[in-house]
């Protein structure tokens, strides 16, 4: 199995969102290796079209993209960062995201020991309930942090837990979050930036824009739900793989791990070389598909640890070694992300991101490959 990686649509991804975010600075999410699509080939392509700063979930993700990366632009860390790694946060300028008093008094005192400043976003949770400290009690944290000797307030962002599916909702988020930022106005704490637009927020809500955008689906060519088809967006990721064994089997012989699959009439087998281990889901034992010469072919038995199997009926003329597409496009079929998603009962986010770093990634443009990145390394020229 191995992973294309269209830069070309990339590139025009970027431009699009930027387009649609007007005056508004992007703030790429690369977190989890770029959803799957490679963090430091993604960032260097879309820090080269311009691209003001990159968010990322962990210290580590942070430090990959500056050493391996050599991207220069801020890279935030979305999430909160442990205590125990605030001196790496310093070592690799790295921005942190603050949702409680006592990390923005620690990292007070590290930059005071080492005589720098360094800037930080505030996270207020207006809906998500999973991070950032609450609207009510988000002045007083903001007030220290814009006040607090070796901290530099840059800006202050909330998140959409339903910006796809629920409009009442997002916009009292929106609501919630700007009654905020004019009572810290009223209090005299002057906010540097705002940011609350995801994908669907960029898109759909306007007024949440304010001067920062985070795309991150948008950014891979996968329109966020509701929108498919109507963004202009192109899809960034095909999976492919290869047939390493075919044969003719009878009626009657089951197929794979539980012998969930018994064949009903003679049948050409073909064994692809892709599994879960690869990050291909298991959910899709006996109910996915794949294209093979733009047509549909459906999985049968379970989906193994390296391998699967794919009915290929009256394709006789398959040979070892042909490719099969998993996701993407083959002549004029097309199997999206979103389709894998429903077949596995999940989210496009989780069907990219949890490809495997043992996929090959092939980066390449219409006219040429660009490089690739394997387990043994990288030779991409981006």
């Amino acid at each position: 199995m191995w992973a294309e990686i269209d830069v070309d649509a990339l590139v025009h991804n970027y431009r699009r969102i930027r387009e649609v975010a007007g005056q508004a600075r992007i703030l790429a999410a690369v977190k989890a290796e770029a959803y799957g699509h490679g963090g430091r080939e993604v960032a260097r392509v879309i820090e080269n079209l311009g691209a003001e700063s990159f968010g990322v979930a962990s210290v580590e993700e942070g430090i990959d993209l500056r050493t391996n990366g050599q991207i220069r632009r801020p890279i935030v860390i979305l999430s909160p960062p442990p205590y125990r790694e605030i001196e790496a946060i310093f070592d690799y300028n790295l921005t942190p995201n603050v949702t409680e008093e006592g990390f923005a008094k620690a990292l007070a005192q590290e930059a005071n020991r080492r005589g720098k400043v360094i800037g930080v976003h505030v996270e207020v949770d207006t809906g998500m309930g999973r991070t950032g400290v609450s609207a009510s009690t988000a002045p007083a944290l903001i007030s220290l942090v814009a006040n607090k000797p070796g901290l530099r307030l840059e800006a202050v962002f909330t998140h959409f837990p339903a910006a796809e599916t629920d409009e009442a909702f997002t916009k009292a988020q929106i609501a919630e979050f700007d009654t905020l930022i004019e009572r810290l106005k009223s209090e005299g704490i002057q906010v540097p930036a705002l940011h609350s637009a995801n994908s669907a927020g960029l898109f759909r809500y306007p007024d949440s824009r304010y001067d920062i955008v985070r795309p991150g689906l948008a950014l891979y060519g996968i329109e966020p739900e509701g929108f498919e088809g109507k963004l202009g967006l192109k899809p960034v990721m095909t999976l492919r793989a290869r047939i390493v064994n075919l044969r003719t089997m009878p009626k009657g012989v089951s197929i794979s791990y539980g012998r969930t699959y018994v064949l009903e009439k003679e049948t050409l087998v073909a064994t692809l070389s892709v599994g879960y281990g690869d990050g291909y889901p298991r959910a899709l034992s006996n109910k996915g598909e794949v294209l093979y010469h733009g047509r549909r072919f459906p999985i049968i038995g379970t989906v193994c640890m390296d391998l699967l199997m794919v009915d290929l009926k009256e394709a006789y003329r398959a040979k070892i070694g042909d490719e099969v597409t998993l996701m993407g496009t083959d002549q004029e079929a097309v199997i999206t992300a979103d389709e894998v998603a429903a077949w596995a009962d999940t989210i496009s986010y989780e069907i990219t991101t949890r490809i495997s770093p043992r996929v090959p990634r092939i980066y390449k443009t219409s006219k040429r490959i660009l490089g690739t990145r394997t387990l043994l390394g990288s030779s991409a020229e981006l």
